[in-house]
């Protein structure tokens, strides 16, 4: 029962961050266009501070959409170690909670102390490692958008 009720919670938790475009037969159009879509529908990770002083709206819009451009390597990562981040948040309290199943004898209970302990140990590594690139991937995205701003002309406040 507690490996059922373990495996419930895995793929539970695993299937958390997927989304599904129709249905998985009718699906016909490349892999690729929806990852672009979906890219297109979230929100910008970092919003630079410009001086708007004498600066034409559109022209400063099409000139941020390039340096987005460039800099979507930078974004695809730090949206990457945000993703592993929560999946090892989601890691140690599944732990968490499995440690509070009851068990019938003591070679069990401290079996699954250990299993449990040794999950939210790892889990919690994995959420700090993603928290770690997702800072660094986000002020390398920051510092080429507004590297690249800067060579069109544009003067950056942050």
């Amino acid at each position: 029962m507690r490996v059922l009720l373990l495996a419930a919670l895995g793929l539970t938790l695993a299937g958390c961050n997927t989304t599904q475009t129709g249905s998985p037969t009718a699906s016909t159009a490349p892999v690729a266009a929806p990852a672009a879509a979906t890219a297109e529908a979230l929100p910008p990770i970092y919003e630079p501070l410009i001086d708007m002083h004498r600066v034409n709206p559109t022209k400063y819009a099409r000139d941020l959409a390039e340096c987005r451009q460039q800099a979507a390597p930078q974004e695809a990562a730090a949206r990457a170690a945000r993703q592993q981040q929560a999946a090892g948040t989601a890691v140690a309290v599944g732990a968490a909670v499995a440690s509070f199943i009851p068990v019938s004898g003591f070679r069990q209970a401290r079996t699954m102390y250990h299993a449990t302990g040794a999950a939210q140990d790892v889990g919690m590594a994995t959420a700090e490692a993603g928290a770690i690139n997702a800072d660094q991937a986000t002020a390398d995205y920051a510092l080429v958008v507004n590297t690249c701003l800067t060579h069109k002309r544009y003067r950056v406040l942050r």
